[in-house]
């Protein structure tokens, strides 16, 4: 009896194993698979990519320990000791070597996303002030318009230019801006976010013109979303009479979201406090502060790095509102006359 018990819990063991080991083995297959490691692996491996060897490697480790989980753990000291093999007593405030190296990325994939890159479908970027990359997930439309941009712009031939043209009128018309108090369509569920103007506070000429901006670009990169209506306000505009008109006009069924931004400058620091609330019962789903330093000429790239973290904690990987993925409209909300 001994014998046979022994047995079986040798049996029972082997088995455990097999089960672990297939556990690992998904589990590995799945982030071998992952869209941000797959859209990381096509960027290095393309030669417009313009980086050094020791920066590709600085962008592998922080995408790679993001993907793993480990985003927490994504400093200047891990990046020096990991990436960069300073020692122990490595001190960010004397060796700039991770901030230097962090411009240069950004830069570098700036401009591979403005060419080569503009109909990846996963883009990456490193936000300003920080070493923990966002991922935007365009939609296929998307990246194909921005291919199609990309190779017109090239100077096809007019037989060529000529199709292109055609299939973009054909993209275009499946994804064409709604205008709310025109159309007179309603209905189709789904959710839909209400972005409020950004608004200067305390106004000053500088915090008025980067919520301006900051305006321009959260509609440009949250336009891109096609899985969620999308409504502007207008600074004259009252939230909640737009809101009103939002379930006017598409139903009273699905989920409403408030976008709230504010601005504040004082010298040269620059505060950004975003929120998003449910429309109906008023509770924060997400909120946060971002401290940018202000430079006067790069208002422009500081308000379209501050839309990309804002649309990839709303859209990105295990963003509040990432599970909306259908496809939907872009609207832009314009009053009765």
């Amino acid at each position: 009896m001994m014998l046979q018990k022994k047995n079986t819990n040798e049996a029972g063991a082997r088995a455990t194993g097999k089960e672990v080991a297939l556990t690992r083995e998904t589990s590995s297959e799945k982030q071998a698979n992952d869209e941000r490691l797959l859209a990381l692996e096509r960027l290095l491996e393309n030669p417009e990519f313009r980086a050094s060897d020791r920066n590709k490697r600085f962008l592998r480790f922080v995408v790679e320990e993001t993907v793993a989980g480990r985003a927490d753990r994504i400093k200047a000291f891990t990046i020096a000791v990991d990436v960069f093999g300073r020692d122990a007593n490595f001190d960010a405030t004397v060796d700039p070597i991770v901030r230097i190296a962090a411009g240069q990325l950004r830069k570098s994939l700036r401009e591979y996303y403005a060419e080569a890159g503009q109909g990846d479908v996963v883009q990456i970027a490193i936000p300003l002030g920080a070493y923990v990359p966002t991922f935007d997930k365009r939609s296929s439309t998307s990246a194909f318009m921005s291919n199609l941009s990309r190779g017109f712009n090239k100077g096809p031939s007019l037989v060529a230019g000529a199709a292109l043209l055609a299939a973009a009128a054909l993209a275009v018309s499946t994804y064409a801006p709604v205008w709310l108090g025109q159309t007179g369509k309603s209905g189709g569920g789904g959710a839909v976010l209400l972005l409020d103007s950004a608004r200067a506070n305390p106004s000053s000429a500088d915090a008025t013109q980067l919520a301006n901006m900051l305006n321009d670009a959260l509609w440009l990169k949250v336009g891109r979303e096609k899985g969620i209506r999308s409504v502007g306000v207008r600074p004259e505009e009252k939230l909640d009479a737009v809101s009103a008109r939002v379930r006017e006009t598409y139903g009273a069924e699905g989920n409403v979201y408030e976008l709230l931004t504010s601005v504040q400058v004082e010298s040269d620091e620059v505060r950004i406090y975003w929120h998003l609330l449910d429309s109906d019962s008023r509770e924060v789903q997400v909120s946060s502060l971002m401290e940018e330093m202000l430079v006067p000429d790069a208002k422009g790239d500081l308000a379209d790095a501050i839309a990309s973290r804002v649309a990839a904690s709303l859209f990105g990987y295990e963003g509040v509102l990432a599970h909306y993925q259908a496809g939907a409209r872009v609207a832009s909300h314009r009053s009765k006359e």
